[in-house]
């Protein structure tokens, strides 16, 4: 068999050689796929279902955007969820008056309970809506879904256990009182939150009280159970029965909620990922998983910022490219990108775009930060790090030089064009300023200039010397430069 070749030195002990061959045959005529396969047993099924219950108690890290929408959807469904609990104990509340009504109570424990359900349902409905009422107002948002859930838990057990131990109905007889059937319609509710930890905690109490309640109180012979079902006999009657509908009506109520808060979060979920594989075609990498639609629509709109420009190109590129394989070149160009992406995710600069041998960089967008000048500044003398040790690497002959422009300024922020092209762009005095600096590194014979008003708004006016140099083309003020002092 292919899978168990292997070479076996040769040797004197021809023996050896042979038993040990034949060992490794008969293992894999065990196998015939050529691996061993561990037997299944008790200890591996129990720590493959310790396994499924630490994933269940593991939360995932997710982005910022996620993050977001996961919240919305929370808020929105403790909303949904108050005001499921509303109308379902408004429903069955109802449907309690109703066929008491037509019904006289004489026997004081059908008082008694009757008195118990309503008093639960009423409950039951503040419960609904302090909640949605919290949660409209953003208030403790993470904890109101198990509160909710503990809450409702307490409202049903403890009715069923007033039954139980306050009129002295036997626990084995919980099912047949239809508040047993809002155990399943509280589980429904706290399944809008689709929260698996939620919903395990919430069966978990339900199982538990609920045995408590069936066991808890000692075996009960069948004539016992006759003589207790014959004093509570209401609970088969026609109305008990209606009421029962009712709690179906309201079950089903409940899971088309879910239903529809599962189809929100999906139809918003692929809506959101459509606007970001959108945004990232002509949108800096760094802005499209944040943007919302609202911010979409900002920019969509325009915005003057202030913000800090990095301008960087390559010197003499025309000299790489003329003695370079296209191939070569290809790589040299993703090489000369790769760093400059590197320097701009360390100081936390976003890439307009590149242009051929040169790249944009921007810090301030999208909010403006009172170190924007400083990261920029810092960004421009690790790329003159970073391609210097480049070149120290490959040992390009001539070396890799750059010319490096930085300008602080405001401009034009915005999304510009049609549907079928748009395009992310700034505008404005202050880039092409910073532009023109980048050129003027070539008359200057230095790779790194930046504007006193860059300088300045970094605080490092002690770091960096007055460089003469020639006024900027296209630029009617004068312009100050300076270049890294030392």
């Amino acid at each position: 068999m292919r899978g168990c070749r292997r070479v076996v030195p040769a040797g004197r002990d021809g023996v050896t050689i042979r038993s040990s061959a034949l060992r490794h045959v008969s293992a894999c005529k065990i196998n015939p796929f050529g691996s061993k396969k561990k037997p299944v047993t008790p200890r591996s099924r129990i720590r493959a279902a310790l396994g499924l219950i630490h994933s269940l108690r593991t939360t995932p890290v997710l982005s910022d955007a996620t993050h977001r929408l996961i919240r919305e959807a929370d808020t929105g469904a403790l909303q949904r969820a108050g005001l499921a609990r509303m109308v379902t104990a408004g429903l069955l509340l109802m449907a309690v008056l109703v066929t008491t009504a037509s019904v006289e109570l004489a026997n004081p424990m059908a008082l008694k309970q009757v008195w118990a359900a309503e008093l639960t349902l009423v409950l039951f409905g503040a419960l609904g809506w302090t909640g949605a009422w919290l949660a409209s107002k953003r208030i403790a948002i993470e904890r109101l879904p198990v509160v909710t859930a503990i809450l409702d838990a307490c409202l049903v057990l403890g009715n069923l256990a007033y039954t139980h131990w306050g009129l002295g109905i036997p626990g084995s007889l919980f099912s047949v009182f239809p508040v047993a059937w809002v155990v399943p319609i509280t589980m429904a509710a706290a399944a809008i939150h689709y929260q698996p930890r939620l919903q395990a905690f919430v069966a978990a109490i339900y199982v538990i009280g609920l045995s408590l309640l069936a066991f808890g109180s000692g075996y009960t012979s069948p004539a016992e159970r006759q003589q207790d079902l014959s004093e509570i006999i209401g609970v088969f009657s026609a109305q008990a029965n209606l009421v029962r509908l009712v709690m179906v009506f309201a079950a089903a109520l409940i899971l088309i909620l879910v239903a529809r808060q599962g189809r929100l979060m999906l139809e918003r979920a692929v809506r959101e990922t459509t606007l970001r594989v959108t945004l990232t075609r002509y949108l800096p990498r760094e802005l499209a998983p944040i943007l919302t639609d609202q911010a979409f629509a900002s920019l969509r709109q325009g915005r003057r910022i202030p913000v800090t420009l990095l301008f960087v190109d390559i010197r003499a590129s025309t000299t790489f490219g003329e003695t370079m394989e296209p191939a070569q070149l290809a790589v040299f160009i993703t090489s000369f990108r790769r760093r400059v992406l590197r320097a701009a995710s360390r100081h936390g600069g976003v890439i307009d775009k590149f242009t051929g041998d040169g790249a944009l960089l921007l810090f301030g967008v999208p909010g403006a930060r009172d170190d924007d000048a400083g990261r920029a500044l810092a960004c421009g003398r690790t790329l003159l790090t970073l391609i210097e040790r480049w070149n120290a690497k490959r040992g390009f002959n001539p070396p890799v030089r750059l010319g490096i422009g930085i300008h602080t300024g405001d401009v034009f922020c915005g999304v510009v064009g049609d549907e079928s092209r748009l395009e992310f762009t700034v505008v404005g005095e202050t880039v092409n300023i910073a532009s023109r600096i980048e050129q003027a590194t070539k008359g200057a014979g230095c790779e790194l200039l930046a504007s006193q008003e860059t300088v300045v708004a970094a605080g490092e006016e002690g770091l960096w010397t007055e460089v003469a140099c020639e006024p900027l083309p296209g630029v009617t003020r004068k312009m100050v430069l300076m270049k890294p002092a030392g």
